[in-house]
């Protein structure tokens, strides 16, 4: 795409957005569609949309790009994939596919903001078996997302990861604004 491409479709997007919230356009008051991602799942939104997730151990990776207008995200199970064949299952396959959508619709990685949520430990009999690999799921999901976006240079600019509860996050991908709820645990064991 080239840049006078980008400077138009640019600007079209924000005279959208503009007259949505000044009321412009008649749909200011309609909610924006629902996208819900799954583990494994990732999506970029090219027309306004609220991405939902919710996290546990998982890991959820959400790009905004301000400068394009654009907003996507990445729900994964397991860091890496090692042996195994590429999928978004797998937060190194996940983000590479994310960014790699990003860079297409002619997004520069200095623009380009992340939001990162999850990580947490779910099971408290695996919590303190501090080297186990199964134990540090959600700690390993959270380190290969960070070496990941500083690797590429990517800002990151909200984060929220850890713990022992589960989160619903939902960004608005027109804005990047993030909405987060932690969700109590009802199994008993905390």
């Amino acid at each position: 795409m080239d840049e006078e491409t980008l400077i138009a479709r640019s600007t079209v997007v924000r005279q959208a957005l503009a007259d949505a919230f000044n009321g412009r356009a008649g749909i200011s008051s309609v909610p924006l569609p629902e996208v819900y991602l799954h583990p494994g799942q990732s999506h970029v939104a090219t027309q306004p949309a609220l991405l939902k997730m919710i996290l546990g151990s998982c890991a959820g990776v959400f790009l905004f790009d301000p400068a394009l207008g654009i907003g996507g995200a990445s729900h994964f199970m397991l860091p890496t994939r090692g042996e195994a064949p590429p999928s978004p299952r797998y937060g190194d396959v996940a983000i590479a596919e994310l960014l790699a959508r990003f860079r297409a619709l002619g997004s520069n990685r200095r623009d380009i903001q992340a939001r990162i949520f999850g990580g947490s430990c779910m099971v408290q009999a695996l919590e303190n078996l501090g080297g186990s690999r199964i134990g540090q799921i959600g700690r390993r999901n959270i380190e290969i997302t960070l070496e990941i976006l500083e690797r590429e240079s990517i800002a990151i600019v909200e984060k929220n990861v850890f713990g022992t509860q589960a989160r619903k996050v939902s960004m608005d991908s027109t804005t990047g604004e993030i909405t987060l709820e932690f969700v109590s645990n009802t199994d008993g064991n905390r």
